[in-house]
């Protein structure tokens, strides 16, 4: 784990503390995706700006936010797809 990360998980874990009265145990975050989840929400709801980024930011590096929606039109069916090359070589 980068040093970074081992700060927001510093920052994160005192400031819930001061703010929310919320105790984190820091191996369990790292370890259990469904813990974490459950813990950087909490902490992402607090009026604290710089716990909110910081859980956010958490949440980013552990892939537990949703991923980006997808600019690009959907995909045509195969059945559309292969109607355009009706009158290729294939016949």
């Amino acid at each position: 784990m980068d040093q970074e990360t081992l700060k927001l998980l510093a920052k994160v874990k005192v400031a819930a503390r001061k703010a929310l009265g919320l105790e984190i145990d820091v191996q369990k975050l790292t370890h259990d995706a469904a813990y974490a989840r459950e813990v950087l929400e909490k902490a992402s709801q607090s009026d604290n700006e710089d716990l909110v980024l910081a859980a956010i930011t958490l949440q980013d590096r552990f892939g537990l936010l949703a991923e980006k929606p997808s600019t690009e039109e959907p995909a045509e069916p195969e059945a559309r797809a292969t109607e355009k090359y009706k009158f290729g070589a294939r016949g």
